[in-house]
C-alpha cells in the first residue's frame, strides 16, 4: 500500500501541530495484546440471569397459542415471558419521520398476535446462565398459522400481495416525489437517451463482535446497562421513553465494540427487554447474540431497486435526470432512522459531483416480510453510484467516448465551488476534477485502455477491464440535514467538554461512542492542537451518558465532523481562559499570551514561560496567585456543533480486475485512491478506514447476499453460505490524499468512514461491466458471484 497527500488547487493544506501527524493509535497496545473490554468480556455481577430469544420460524403467521410450562418448569429457569407480559413493561416502539405520506408503524418487542419476518422473536427465556436459556427456549411449544408471505419489492407492491403491516396501505411506508420545471425541456432537446435499470440485492454489516448487552440495577431504582451501541445518548433516551421511567436513572456504557458499521446504531427490541427485566426483577441481565440470530435478526440494507433515464447532448452532457427507485424497508420502520434513510438517501445523493440542473425523482420505501432495514455503511450512496456511474459508462460506450472524458465533462469543476446542487445541497470545497485526473494518473489509466486496444481484453483465458467511480460523501450531516429527511428526533449536535485538571494535565469528554476507528487518538490530537497541549497530557473519555455531554453520536461519517468540531469549540475556550489567567500572573494581556506544547509564554518572551500545571494551580487555588477578577474557578469548557446541511467529502476509486473465461471467477489487479476528507487529522487512520471500506466494497460487489426463498425463509443463515472477503481477497492498494478543507464546518473537517465501500461498489461493477464489453452483457446487479458471470459469459458464446 502507498499513500501521498497534497493540497487541493485553490484551497492547500491546513494543519500544524500533531493534526495531520500519522500518530501511532492509543488504542492497539490493548487491543491487541488482548486486553479489550467487550460486553461479554465485563464481569457478570453476581446474581446475573440471562436471556435467550424464541425466534419465529415463519416470515409471516399468527400466533395461535404460546406454552410455556415446559420451559418454565426446567430447573434454572426463572421465567418465561411472551409478547403480552412485555407488553406490560415496554411501550410499543416507533420511528418518528416527519415526511408527508409516510405511514407511521410501531412492533413490540416480543410479537404479540402476528410474526412479520423470519426470526422475529415470540418469547424470552429469563435463566440462571445462558446454556440454561438456550436450553429453555427448545421446550416453548408455539402454535403458528402460517399465512402467505411477499419478500420482493414488486410483490409487496402488488395490489393482491398480503398486508404486511396494518398501517401501512398497500405495503408503501412512504413515496416521494420531487421535479425541476426544465426536465420534460432537457428530455426534449436530448440527442439521445440513456436508460438503465439497477439492482442491488441485500446485506448486512456482519461486526466481527455480535450485539450484546448488560443492566445493572443500582440503589433507588437506577440502571447501568452496558451496550454494544454506536448510539449511546439515544439510546438512553429511547430506554426512558419506551420503558417509562425517569432518564436521569439511566446510564448507557459504550464498552469495547467489536466494530459497528451502521448496524449498532440501531435500536432493538432485545435492549428494551433486558433492560425491562433487569428493572422488574432487580437483579442483572446479560443478554449476548450469536452469529445465527445477528443474521437473522440485525438490520439489513441494501435491497434497492434504481430505474434510471438521461438525457443527454452529443457531447455526452448530461441535460435532464430521471429516477425511480423503490427500496425495501423490511416488516418494520426501525428505530431511531426509520425505513426511509435509504430511499431519502439514494433520491438526494445520486447527482453526486456532476452538474446536473435538471432532475426529477419518485422514490418509495416498501413493506416486505423480511428483518427490518436501516443504516450500513454508506447506507444509500454505494447503490445510487452504481447506478450513476454506471449511465455515465453506458453514455461513454453510446457516443464512443472515454468513461473518464465523459465524467470530466459532467464534473463541477472547483473554480465553480461553492456550489449548490439540484436539490439544494452546498458543496463548500472539493476537489472532483483534480481527484479523477490524479487516480487516472496513479493508475496509468492510460496505459491500461492502450493495452486494451492493441490486445483485446481476453487475454490469457482472462477478461480484463477498469472501472472508475467518482464520487460525493455526505458526512458529519446536521441538524438541517436530518430534518430535511424527516428525522425530527435526531439532533443533529454533538458536544465536547474539555478539562485542565489541577496538575496541567488535560481530559476531553465527547459525544460519541467509539467502535474501531481510533477516536482515543484523533479526538486527543485535535484537543491536543486546539489547546496547545502536549499530545502525551490529552486523554479522551466517551461512550458513558454519566461522563460525556449529550450527542448525535457516532454513524454517517459524523465523528471528526461534530465531534471534531465540538472540541475545537471546547478546546479554544479553555486556551483563552489559559491566557487569560497566564496574563495576569505574567502581566501581560491575554492577547499576547503564546500557547504552546503545555507551555504560555509573553510573545516573544519564550524564556519566561509558565507550564500548564502552574496556571492550572492557579485555577484550582492551589497557590499563592490571586485569580483575575470576575474569573472563576478551574478550567473545564463544554461546547456544541451543529453542523451545517452536509459536510461534503469526495473521492474517486479505479479498479482494474480480471474475470476468468472459464468459471467466472474475478481478480483484483489493481486499485487506486485518491479521497479527499478535508483537513486530515490522521493519515494512517484515514488510510485504515478507506481499506476496510473497500474490503466491505469487495464482499458487497462480488460474493454478499442475504437470500430468502419465496416463503420468507432465509436461506444464507451462517457464514458458509454468506460468504465475506478473506485476506486473499483484499488487494494492494494505492491511496493519496487531497485536502480541500471545509469552510463551512469548523475544523475543515469532512468524513471519511463510509468512502471505501461507496467508491468500491460502483468501480467494481464498473470493471467486470468493462471486462466483458466486447461480450455484450449487460452488468446491472450485485454480487458479481462467478455463477452470474459464468453464465453471462456462456450465453454471449464467450
Amino acid at each position: 500500500m502507498s499513500s501521498d497527500r497534497q493540497g487541493a488547487v485553490g484551497h492547500g493544506v491546513v494543519g500544524h501541530g500533531v493534526v495531520g501527524q500519522s500518530v501511532l493509535r492509543r488504542e492497539d497496545d490493548y487491543l491487541l495484546r488482548g486486553q479489550g473490554r467487550f460486553v461479554d468480556d465485563l464481569p457478570a455481577p453476581i446474581n446475573t440471569l440471562h436471556l435467550a430469544f424464541v425466534p419465529s420460524p415463519y416470515a409471516h403467521a399468527r400466533i395461535l397459542s404460546i406454552d410455556v410450562s415446559e420451559a418454565r418448569a426446567l430447573d434454572g429457569v426463572v421465567d418465561v415471558l411472551t409478547g403480552p407480559d412485555l407488553a406490560a413493561l415496554v411501550k410499543p416502539i416507533a420511528a418518528q419521520i416527519e415526511l408527508p405520506g409516510y405511514h407511521l408503524n410501531s412492533r413490540d418487542v416480543l410479537a404479540v398476535d402476528e410474526v412479520r419476518f423470519a426470526g422475529e422473536a415470540v418469547a424470552v427465556v429469563v435463566a440462571e446462565s445462558q446454556y440454561l436459556a438456550e436450553d429453555g427456549i427448545e421446550l416453548v411449544d408455539v402454535d403458528y398459522e402460517p399465512l402467505p408471505a411477499v419478500v420482493k419489492i414488486e410483490e409487496a407492491i402488488d395490489p393482491a400481495a398480503p398486508q404486511v403491516n396494518p398501517t401501512v396501505p398497500g405495503n408503501v411506508y412512504y413515496e416521494g416525489r420531487f421535479t425541476t420545471d426544465g426536465v420534460a425541456a432537457g428530455f426534449e432537446a436530448a440527442a439521445h437517451v440513456i436508460s438503465e435499470d439497477f439492482h442491488s440485492n441485500r446485506v448486512t454489516a456482519v461486526p466481527i463482535e455480535p450485539r450484546g448487552c448488560l443492566a445493572v440495577p443500582e440503589q433507588a431504582g437506577n440502571l447501568v446497562f452496558y451496550s454494544s451501541t454506536q448510539i449511546h445518548h439515544l439510546l438512553r433516551t429511547a430506554l426512558a421513553e419506551f420503558l417509562d421511567v425517569s432518564e436521569s436513572t439511566l446510564r448507557v456504557v459504550v464498552p469495547d465494540v467489536g466494530g459497528g458499521f451502521g448496524i449498532k446504531a440501531a435500536l432493538y427490541p432485545e435492549e428494551f427487554v433486558c433492560a425491562a427485566l433487569a428493572l422488574r426483577l432487580r437483579r442483572p441481565v446479560k443478554w449476548i447474540q450469536d452469529r445465527y440470530g445477528a443474521l437473522l435478526t440485525d438490520v439489513h440494507a441494501r435491497d434497492n431497486r434504481y430505474r434510471v433515464e438521461a438525457a443527454i447532448d452529443d457531447d455526452g452532457i448530461v441535460l435532464a435526470l430521471k429516477a425511480e427507485i423503490r427500496t425495501n424497508g423490511g416488516a418494520y420502520s426501525a428505530l431511531p432512522f426509520g425505513c426511509t434513510l435509504e430511499t431519502t438517501g439514494g433520491a438526494r445523493m445520486i447527482v453526486g459531483p456532476y452538474r446536473i440542473t435538471e432532475y426529477s425523482y419518485t422514490a418509495a420505501a416498501v413493506a416486505t416480510h423480511t428483518a427490518p432495514v436501516l443504516a450500513y455503511r454508506g447506507v444509500a450512496q454505494p447503490v445510487c453510484f452504481m447506478a450513476i456511474e454506471g449511465i455515465m459508462d453506458r453514455i461513454a460506450r453510446r457516443l464512443e467516448l472515454d468513461p473518464a472524458e465523459v465524467r470530466l465533462r459532467n464534473m463541477v469543476p472547483t473554480s465553480e465551488l461553492p456550489w449548490t446542487n439540484v436539490v439544494g445541497v452546498r458543496y463548500d470545497t472539493g476537489s472532483f476534477v483534480e481527484s479523477l485526473n490524479q487516480a487516472m494518473e496513479m493508475a496509468r489509466y492510460d496505459e491500461f485502455r492502450a493495452r486494451q486496444a492493441a490486445q483485446g481484453r481476453l487475454v490469457d483465458g482472462k477478461y480484463r477491464g477498469i472501472g472508475i467511480c467518482s464520487f460525493t460523501e455526505v458526512s458529519g450531516t446536521g441538524a438541517p440535514g436530518w430534518r430535511a429527511r424527516g428525522l425530527t428526533r435526531l439532533p443533529g449536535f454533538d458536544s465536547g467538554t474539555v478539562k485542565v485538571e489541577p496538575t496541567g494535565k488535560v481530559t476531553a469528554f465527547v459525544s460519541h461512542a467509539h467502535s474501531g476507528q481510533g477516536h482515543f487518538t484523533t479526538f486527543a490530537q485535535v484537543v491536543a492542537d486546539e489547546l496547545g497541549a502536549r499530545l502525551e497530557d490529552v486523554t479522551v473519555f466517551e461512550g458513558d451518558t454519566a461522563a460525556g455531554p449529550y450527542g448525535t453520536n457516532t454513524f454517517a461519517s459524523r465523528s471528526a465532523v461534530t465531534g471534531g468540531g465540538a472540541l475545537v469549540r471546547a478546546s479554544e475556550k479553555a486556551k483563552l481562559k489559559l491566557a487569560r489567567i497566564a496574563a495576569d500572573m505574567l502581566e501581560s494581556t491575554p492577547e499576547d499570551i503564546v500557547v504552546s506544547d503545555g507551555q504560555m509564554y509573553v510573545a516573544g518572551v519564550p524564556s519566561r514561560a509558565l507550564t500548564f500545571g502552574e496556571v492550572a494551580e492557579t485555577a484550582y487555588a492551589m497557590n499563592t496567585f490571586d485569580l483575575p477578577e470576575g474569573e472563576s474557578f478551574g478550567i473545564e469548557e463544554t461546547d456544541f456543533y451543529d453542523p451545517p446541511l452536509v459536510t461534503m467529502a469526495n473521492a474517486t476509486h479505479i479498479a482494474q480486475v480480471a474475470v476468468d473465461a472459464g468459471d467466472g471467477t474475478v481478480d483484483i489487479e489493481g486499485y487506486t485512491v485518491v479521497h479527499d476528507c478535508g483537513r486530515i487529522i490522521n493519515p494512517m487512520i484515514v488510510d485504515g478506514q478507506v481499506m476496510g471500506g473497500v474490503a466491505q466494497g469487495i464482499g458487497e460487489a462480488l460474493m454478499e447476499e442475504f437470500v430468502y426463498d419465496p416463503d420468507g425463509q432465509v436461506r444464507t443463515a451462517t457464514l458458509a453460505d454468506y460468504l465475506l472477503p478473506s485476506s486473499v481477497d483484499v488487494p494492494n492498494f494505492q491511496i493519496a490524499h487531497i485536502e480541500s478543507p471545509s469552510i463551512d464546518a469548523v475544523g475543515g473537517f469532512k468524513g471519511v468512514g463510509e468512502g471505501g465501500v461507496i467508491g468500491a461498489v460502483p468501480a467494481l461493477v464498473n470493471a467486470v461491466a468493462d471486462a466483458l464489453f466486447d461480450l455484450d452483457v449487460n452488468v446491472n446487479t450485485k454480487p458479481l458471484r462467478p455463477a452470474l458471470l459464468s453464465g453471462l459469459i456462456r450465453e454471449a458464446g464467450g
